[in-house]
C-alpha cells in the first residue's frame, strides 16, 4: 500500500504558482553561460601561454641551477637529506623537482615542469579566491585575466625558483580562509613554510582576509580565537615536521644558512633609499607590464579606496586590507636592507591583481551607470582596453627577453662549455669565480673536472704559484678576466687562451705569458 501511495503521489501533476506541468524547460541566458565558460576560456589561454614558455631555449639562472643540482642529488636517493649541498631553503620544492627528475630524467624541461604546473593551477585558485572574497564572478574573471597575462607570473612560470610554489600555497591558504575552512588553510600555509620560509610573511594577510570575509556583528572574541587556533594547529604540525627533517641533517642546517645569507641585520642607509625605491618600482611595473595601466590603477585605486569609506561594506574592508598589506610589504622591503630581487614580489602580485580587478570593474560599472548606452558595453570596453594595453608587455616574456624571471640568455653556451671541459680537459682542476652553481649543474652529476672557487685574483695567483701542474681558469668574458690575468702576468705566470666561445678558458702555469686560441665555438 505504501509503495502504491508513493507512486500515486509521483503521478500527480506538479502545480505551484508560476510553475505548471506544461512549463517549458528553462533556457540559460547568455550571461549565465558566459559566467561559466568565460573563466574557463581565460584559464585555457593562461595554460597555453605557460606551456609555450616551456619551449623557450634558455639556460638556467644561477639560483635555478643550484636548486636543480640539489634536486638531482635527491632524485637518485644518494643524498635524500641533502647533507652534501649548501641548502638554504626548506625541502618541499627541491623534492618536487627531484620527483620530476625521477619520472622524466634530469633535464631543463623536467626541472621547469613542476613550477609550470603550479602556475597553471594558480589560475583556477586565484579565480576561486577572488570569487570567495567578493562574491562577484565578473571581478573573479577579470582578476584571472590579469594574472593569466601578468608578465610577472609568466616570467617565473617556467623556472625552478621556489617562489612559484610558495605563491600557489599562499593562494590556497587564502582561499580556504576565505571559505572559513581554517584547518585546511593552516595546512596550506604549512606547505608555504616548507616551500619558502619567507613566504610566511603572508600569514597576517591570510588571517585578516578570512576573518574580514566572515565577521558578523554577533561575533565574540572566541569566534576569532577559535579560527586562529584551527589555523595554527596544522601550521605548527608542518613546521615541526620540517624542523625534525632539518635536525636529521645535523650538523648542517638550512635555517642557519638561510639566516646567514638573507638577514641583512640593518635598515637601509640614506644613500640607499632612492636606488632601492627605483629598483622596486621597476619590478612593480611588470605586475601588468603597462605603464598606462599602472598609473591608472594607482590614481584610480586611491580614489576608489577613499570613495569606499563612505559605505561600511565588507568589500571595502577587503579592499583596504589588500592595499594596506601591499603598502606595508613594500615598505618593509624598501626600508630593510634586503636584496632587491625581482622574485621577492611574485607572491604579492596575485593579491595586487585581485584588488586591481575590483577597482577596474568597480570603475567600469560606475561609468556604465553614468554614461549613455548599455552598461555592459562600457564594462566590456574598459576591460578590453586594459587587456589590449597589457598584451605588448607579455611579448618579451614569451621570447625569453624580459628583464625579470630566469636567466635572460646570460649563460647561453654554458652547456657547450661544460661539454668541452668534460671531454677536452678531463681530470683537470678548473678555477672559477663567476660560474660555480650553473657550471656545476651543466657539468653533470659525474663531472670529469674539479671546480675550485677563487675569491680574488691574488688568491688565484698564489694557488697557481704553489702548484707544479697546469691548471685552468674559466670566465664569462675576457673583460671579466682582465684583472685576474693582469695579476697572473705580474707574477710571471704563463697564460694561454684555449677556448673562446660565449665564455673563455685559460690554461695557466709557470712560464712566459702567451695567448694562443686553440678553440672557438
Amino acid at each position: 500500500m505504501e509503495g502504491r501511495r508513493d507512486r500515486a503521489v509521483d503521478s500527480v501533476p506538479l502545480s505551484l504558482p508560476g510553475l505548471t506541468a506544461n512549463t517549458p524547460p528553462h533556457k540559460p541566458s547568455w550571461a549565465s553561460v558566459l559566467s561559466v565558460w568565460l573563466p574557463a576560456l581565460v584559464i585555457l589561454a593562461g595554460i597555453a601561454l605557460r606551456i609555450t614558455l616551456l619551449g623557450v631555449d634558455m639556460r638556467l639562472h644561477p639560483d635555478e641551477a643550484l636548486f636543480a643540482a640539489q634536486a638531482r642529488l635527491a632524485s637518485h636517493g644518494g643524498d635524500v637529506l641533502l647533507r652534501e649541498t649548501d641548502l638554504d631553503k626548506p625541502p618541499l620544492t627541491i623534492y618536487t623537482t627531484a620527483l620530476s627528475f625521477r619520472l622524466l630524467g634530469t633535464s631543463e624541461f623536467a626541472a621547469r615542469l613542476p613550477n609550470t604546473l603550479f602556475s597553471v593551477l594558480s589560475l583556477a585558485v586565484l579565480y576561486a579566491l577572488a570569487h570567495a572574497l567578493y562574491t562577484d564572478r565578473s571581478v573573479a574573471t577579470l582578476a584571472t585575466v590579469l594574472w593569466a597575462l601578468s608578465p610577472y607570473d609568466l616570467a617565473f612560470a617556467a623556472t625552478v625558483f621556489t617562489d612559484v610554489q610558495a605563491t600557489f600555497w599562499v593562494l590556497v591558504g587564502a582561499l580556504f580562509a576565505a571559505r572559513d575552512r581554517w584547518w585546511a588553510a593552516g595546512f596550506a600555509l604549512g606547505l608555504v613554510f616548507a616551500s619558502k620560509t619567507n613566504g610566511m610573511v603572508f600569514l597576517p594577510l591570510v588571517l585578516a582576509l578570512g576573518i574580514a570575509r566572515h565577521a558578523r556583528h554577533d561575533w565574540r572574541v572566541w569566534d576569532v580565537v577559535r579560527r586562529v587556533r584551527n589555523l595554527l594547529i596544522p601550521l605548527v604540525m608542518v613546521i615541526g615536521t620540517v624542523t625534525l627533517w632539518d635536525a636529521a641533517r645535523h650538523p648542517r642546517s638550512y635555517w642557519d644558512l638561510n639566516v646567514a645569507r638573507n638577514n641583512p641585520g640593518r635598515l637601509v642607509r640614506a644613500a640607499e633609499l632612492w636606488p632601492r625605491l627605483d629598483d622596486w618600482a621597476h619590478w612593480l611595473h611588470y605586475m601588468t607590464g603597462s605603464a598606462v595601466v599602472n598609473v591608472a590603477l594607482l590614481a584610480g585605486g586611491g580614489l576608489w579606496l577613499v570613495w569606499g569609506l563612505r559605505t561600511r561594506k565588507r568589500g571595502t574592508a577587503l579592499d583596504w586590507l589588500l592595499a594596506g598589506f601591499g603598502v606595508a610589504f613594500m615598505g618593509w622591503y624598501w626600508l630593510v636592507a634586503l636584496n632587491t630581487y625581482d622574485r621577492y614580489l611574485h607572491t604579492l602580485t596575485p593579491f595586487a591583481l585581485v584588488l586591481a580587478a575590483q577597482i577596474v570593474w568597480g570603475v567600469a560599472s560606475t561609468l556604465g551607470d553614468r554614461l549613455p548606452g548599455s552598461q555592459s558595453v562600457v564594462q566590456i570596453g574598459v576591460v578590453g582596453l586594459v587587456v589590449v594595453l597589457m598584451l605588448p608587455g607579455i611579448m618579451p616574456v614569451l621570447r625569453g627577453e624580459a628583464e625579470i624571471g630566469g636567466d635572460q640568455h646570460q649563460h647561453d653556451g654554458i652547456d657547450a662549455l661544460a661539454e668541452y671541459l668534460n671531454t677536452e680537459l678531463s681530470g683537470a682542476v678548473i678555477y672559477d669565480h663567476w660560474l660555480g652553481w650553473e657550471l656545476a649543474y651543466y657539468l653533470g652529476e659525474s663531472s670529469r673536472v674539479t671546480l675550485v672557487y677563487m675569491p680574488l685574483p691574488e688568491a688565484l695567483a698564489d694557488d697557481v704559484a704553489a702548484q707544479s701542474a697546469i691548471r685552468y681558469f674559466v670566465a664569462p668574458s675576457e673583460q671579466h678576466a682582465a684583472p685576474w690575468i693582469a695579476e697572473l702576468e705580474r707574477r710571471n705566470i704563463a697564460v694561454t687562451t684555449i677556448y673562446t666561445a660565449e665564455f673563455v678558458v685559460y690554461q695557466i702555469g709557470l712560464g712566459t705569458t702567451t695567448s694562443t686560441h686553440l678553440y672557438s665555438g
